[in-house]
């Protein structure tokens, strides 16, 4: 009886695909999380168009094994006679600026989405403190808005004050959150 049981688990597990898993973001340390926020700079540059991809690889000091294994299925196409390409979006976790109340943390944020919808607040953000946008316009685009299921702070009047408080530091927004080199 064992005999066909052994051979009824051989035979499914011959059709299977394995696939790898990218490590969890919380279990990295920090030289790993480095390395990783590396290899989501190396997508980004690839969505973009900014070289090739080994040219990428050189740049951003990472080693085709080490992208694969951060990026896993992000990263389409090489096998021979097929270059490199990013996908069109994904589900990787950022370290990003959010803004609450009290100015901008770092928080976590999964996905280029709710990154991309993040970088259209602060955008916005920085029109409203520089006077392109009223304060009616950003509440009513901004309020009760959830991005990767927190609510980013719209009141405009607290952002204006911590505006001329210098709270809200703007040169510092798309410098890294992470550890520095």
């Amino acid at each position: 009886m064992k005999r066909n049981s052994q051979r009824r688990s051989k035979s499914k597990n011959v059709d299977r695909i394995v696939t790898s898993r990218s490590p969890r973001y919380s279990t990295l340390t920090a030289s790993e999380k480095a390395e990783y926020g590396r290899a989501v700079d190396l997508l980004y540059d690839l969505r973009h168009g900014e070289g090739a991809y080994t040219k990428l690889l050189r740049k951003h000091r990472l080693s085709a094994r080490k992208t694969y294994r951060y990026l896993g299925s992000n990263l389409l196409g090489g096998t021979p006679g097929k270059r490199v390409r990013a996908s069109k979006t994904d589900r990787l976790v950022r370290q990003l600026l959010f803004p609450r109340d009290v100015g901008d943390v770092p928080e976590l944020v999964r996905g280029l989405p709710a990154a991309s919808r993040l970088s259209k607040y602060f955008q916005d953000r920085a029109e409203l403190l520089g006077g392109d946008m009223s304060i009616e316009d950003f509440e009513f685009k901004w309020r009760n808005v959830r991005i990767d299921g927190r609510e980013v702070f719209a009141d405009a009047n607290a952002i204006l004050r911590m505006g001329d408080a210098d709270i809200l530091n703007l040169e510092s927004l798309y410098s890294s959150v992470g550890t520095e080199r």
